[in-house]
């Protein structure tokens, strides 16, 4: 006699975390919404994408999506926790913090004070967070190399195509970014009288969000002292990335207390001065 046997639920997926850190004004943004057009390109349509330092911050969405891509500067404890528990992929970006402070300045007329104060407790988490990370480095321009899709959806696991791949990158790149945030005014998305802190809760992008991307402003946005008490309370962060007066590093790829980055460990060669770079974002 046959038994009769009951229907077993299939079991679910393993959620995902994929949590974009990075100090301010450093590129963070742009990777953030490079990893959610690639799971849109990979037609997955349970994710949940938003900004959150702590659990406080999730939206309630967050607890019906199977992914969960979490943009940060200061992630709590427990939140650092829980993507080590259950193994998030993480990514990292930096920039010299004279530089990213000095963007803060220049685009959002942030005062220095409290810029100051956000840096300082943010360069010591991402510092720790690169250890397991894949880290992005400003000076390298990874936001203007369409490798950066690539390398970024590797990470993730996706298989996406080139052509995806290369439609994500132009949707991205400085002009068309530039576009999307002047629709986004029209659209009221922040505000009647849009101010510099306003943002897109879906894109996080920011009115005059893209900057001009310049390497070395610092010195030309801060003064003397300025910049020492920067160095000063990002000492750790800038030992650990080879920022301030540390000698800078060639190459491709490098490892930074076990994050991978877009530099080499090559010792640095001497050379000459040259004037401040310019790079898009």
């Amino acid at each position: 006699m046959a038994q009769n046997r009951s229907r077993q639920p299939r079991p679910k997926a393993r959620p995902r975390i994929v949590l974009c850190a990075g100090l301010k004004s450093s590129g963070s943004t742009w990777l953030f919404n490079v990893v959610i057009e690639l799971f849109k390109a990979a037609g997955r349509r349970d994710v949940a994408a938003f900004y959150a330092d702590n659990f406080k911050m999730f939206p309630p969405e967050a607890e019906k999506a199977g992914v969960l891509i979490v943009k940060c500067h200061e992630p709590s404890h427990s939140l650092r926790f829980l993507c080590r528990f259950l193994d998030a992929t993480v990514f990292v970006t930096v920039r010299e913090p004279r530089d990213s402070l000095a963007s803060l300045r220049q685009r959002f007329g942030h005062h220095f004070e409290t810029s100051l104060g956000e840096i300082a407790r943010q360069a010591p988490i991402v510092a720790e967070l690169a250890r397991d990370a894949v880290v992005f480095r400003y000076e390298d321009g990874f936001c203007d190399r369409p490798q950066s899709v690539t390398r970024i959806a590797a990470a993730l696991g996706l298989r996406i195509g080139r052509k995806a791949q290369a439609r994500i990158f132009a949707s991205l790149s400085p002009d068309s970014v530039k576009a999307k945030i002047e629709v986004l005014k029209r659209m009221g998305k922040f505000g009647r009288r849009p101010s510099p802190d306003d943002f897109d809760p879906t894109t996080h992008w920011h009115p005059g969000h893209v900057g001009d991307g310049r390497i070395g402003k610092f010195d030309g946005l801060l003064s003397e002292d300025e910049q020492k008490r920067i160095l000063a309370a990002t000492k750790d962060y800038c030992q650990a990335f080879r920022y301030g007066t540390a000698p800078k590093s060639r190459g491709r790829f490098v490892q930074v207390s076990g994050g991978e980055t877009d530099n080499a460990t090559r010792p640095p060669r001497p050379r000459r001065p040259s004037p401040p770079r310019r790079r898009r974002r």
